[in-house]
């Protein structure tokens, strides 16, 4: 079942674009799979149980932190003694994002989804790991207490409250990474090997010859796969990553859009703008418009 939480439920998701709920007994001991239509994160300050996504499932544990691309169907399952977390919506097609320090710009579309479209077999579902999930339990509590209050000026602290969340996040991650999603799979360790070189060099030149002497794979079977292991093409997820990364800079600078093409690795301005609007549905013009105007 698909939950369109844009249309009800939560006037500050459709007002500012983003929401939280706490559960600070939550106890589920029975599958009933379900999605919604935004980014959902859910955070575990205290229990145990198991994230259930399609056909894989994950422990989850004091700490946790599950980011769930849109439309996703999932669960958790606790024990007999419950969980305390907390999930937060984010509406991030119609609502920009707090604007980061530039070091962050390049990992965050890495756990945070931009657009429906970047949605691979590996980004369903992205999990972060804190050995002490204080400091996000009193971020998500005052931004919680803010939306609930509505005081003077909230309408700025939230945003403000967010930005501090997503850096903390994006901290954790540049020094410790995310957690596996199935570290067993370690035959295809070359294919999640290039897929992080990918994600991490996606401004510069990639021939399919390279990447196959990267992998020491055939061309052949790299194409197969790569297909295979994240649900894309090793070009189209490129190109995607690019995109994704010319989103931020849009979202976060004032450089002209040719400089920010050649700055995320395209050569042509014009594939640039194509590639664009197939894949967020408006020009790169337009997007940035749309974000300042709101």
């Amino acid at each position: 079942m698909l939950t369109s939480f844009k249309k009800v439920r939560f006037p500050s998701l459709r007002r500012i674009g983003l929401a939280v709920e706490h559960y600070p007994g939550y106890i589920n001991r029975k599958i009933r799979m379900h999605a919604v239509d935004v980014v959902l994160l859910s955070f575990i300050i205290r229990g145990h149980g198991k994230h259930m996504i399609g056909s894989e499932t994950f422990v989850e544990t004091g700490g946790s932190l599950a980011v769930t691309h849109y439309g996703q169907q999932h669960d958790i399952l606790t024990d007999s003694r419950g969980m305390d977390v907390f999930n937060l919506y984010l509406d991030l097609q119609n609502h920009p994002m707090p604007t980061l320090p530039l070091e962050f710009q390049a990992v965050l579309p890495l756990f945070l989804p931009l657009h429906p479209k970047f949605q691979h077999k590996h980004n369903r579902i992205v999990r972060l790991q804190f050995d002490d999930p204080q400091p996000l339990t009193d971020l998500l509590f005052a931004i919680r207490r803010e939306l609930d209050t509505c005081e003077p000026g909230y309408l700025e602290v939230v945003p403000l409250l967010f930005k501090l969340f997503l850096i903390h996040c994006c901290r954790h991650a540049m020094k410790t990474g995310f957690v596996a999603n199935d570290p067993s799979r370690s035959p295809q360790r070359a294919l999640e090997e290039l897929r992080s070189h990918l994600d991490h060099h996606y401004a510069e030149p990639h021939t399919l010859e390279s990447l196959s002497k990267k992998t020491r794979l055939s061309r052949t079977y790299l194409c197969r796969a790569f297909k295979a292991y994240t649900g894309k093409s090793v070009f189209d997820y490129l190109i995607e990553r690019r995109i994704q990364a010319a989103m931020m800079q849009l979202r976060g600078s004032d450089l002209k859009i040719l400089g920010i093409a050649l700055e995320c690795g395209f050569s042509d301005l014009s594939y640039f703008n194509r590639k664009f609007k197939q894949l967020v549905g408006i020009t790169p013009t337009q997007y940035r418009m749309e974000v300042v105007r709101r």
